[in-house]
């Protein structure tokens, strides 16, 4: 039963200032619930996000973990012939090189964006060298996943070594839009194994000299 103007001057002034009371909190609730419904569920919705993230980065970490195994098997697979599971080029420069580009298409053919890529120092790892190289780039946290599988799964054998993930602005307060998956700046070091380098033998070396 709608109530009139008219009906309500005739109620008691008790009633009236209840029923005013109640309108008002009435109308109270319906503003809050328009301003603050769509903030709430914004919130609700970065919370699973960060949750998302924080879960996918545990995932990482343990999967760089593993690089000590992965240099154990390495070992094993040298013992059966396992020639593959090397960097096809034994000069330092060359082997980098190939570090390289073996990176950069797993990043870019899995939607990443590469700003900075260099070269580290060579190092000693038995009988074999390390040859590594230091990657920056931009990355959704999908993308990364696909990234690190594919560098973790390719052959011949490369290894994550380092990896450092931080959210994109995340000191400017900037937020996406709802359903638009944030970029990551990621840094990472990159690390394939190479035989050593062949010796000249003495005389094709004088030769060349």
């Amino acid at each position: 039963m709608t109530m009139t103007p008219a009906m309500v001057k005739k109620l008691p002034a008790s009633r009236q200032r209840a029923l005013a009371l109640l309108l008002f909190v009435a109308a109270v609730a319906i503003v809050l619930a328009v301003v603050l419904g769509p903030v709430i569920l914004l919130h609700r919705h970065y919370d699973r996000a960060i949750a998302e993230t924080s879960e996918r980065l545990r995932v990482y970490e343990r999967v760089a973990a593993q690089a000590p195994r992965l240099r154990v098997a390495l070992a094993a697979m040298d013992r059966r012939n396992g020639r593959r599971f090397y960097l096809a080029n034994t000069a330092a420069n060359l082997a980098g090189a190939e570090v390289q580009e073996l990176v950069k298409a797993a990043i870019e053919s899995n939607g990443g964006r590469i700003t900075t890529s260099q070269n580290t120092t060579p190092r000693d790892d038995g009988r074999f060298r390390e040859i590594g190289v230091n990657v920056q780039f931009f990355a959704t946290t999908p993308n990364l996943q696909k990234i690190l599988m594919a560098i973790e799964t390719h052959v011949p054998y490369l290894i994550v070594d380092n990896l450092t993930v931080r959210p994109l602005n995340a000191f400017r307060g900037f937020k996406p839009g709802p359903g638009q998956e944030p970029e990551l700046n990621v840094q990472l070091d990159v690390g394939g194994w190479a035989y050593p380098e062949t010796a000249k033998p003495a005389a094709a070396a004088a030769k060349a000299s």
